[in-house]
């Protein structure tokens, strides 16, 4: 199962320019977009404040735009029967140095089950398709509405 596109723009919608994650999401500034090949993603422009005293996105943003795009992927395939999410685990690898520009992150869900959400997550220059940056893998707990 993957989130689809209509799924994206309806919670997006339903947010009314609010932030989809919270306020966190307009401190960092990243925001949603769709890629054909890839589905869901999240995407970020690198900016001096995204950085780290070696000129590279602190490891702490990549960890936030890989966790996003996972927990994200997975509310939105579960969608109405949701009630919340949480990060139960999320283990990355960081392959190349993310320079000032744009970054984007893409999710494949592995496993959707009634309660808990298994995710593969890809950190890319650039585009979807661009060098990859960092993985990870993420477990999420999917709290459903009762009923």
């Amino acid at each position: 199962m993957r989130p689809s596109r209509e799924r994206l723009q309806a919670a997006l919608a339903a947010m009314a320019g609010r932030p989809l994650t919270g306020p966190f999401e307009t401190l960092l500034g990243y925001r949603y977009g769709w890629d054909e090949r890839a589905g869901l993603t999240v995407e970020l422009d690198l900016e001096e404040r995204h950085l780290s005293q070696y000129g590279v996105a602190h490891g702490g943003v990549t960890l936030v735009l890989l966790d996003t795009v996972g927990g994200v992927a997975a509310a939105l395939a579960v969608g109405d029967a949701l009630a919340r999410i949480a990060t139960i685990s999320l283990s990355a690898n960081f392959i190349r140095p993310a320079e000032p520009g744009p970054v984007v992150a893409t999710a494949r869900i592995d496993h959707l089950g009634r309660s808990v959400a298994h995710l593969v997550m890809h950190l890319h220059e650039g585009t979807a398709s661009g060098p990859l940056l960092a993985s990870a893998i993420g477990a999420y707990r999917l709290f459903r509405r009762e009923g």
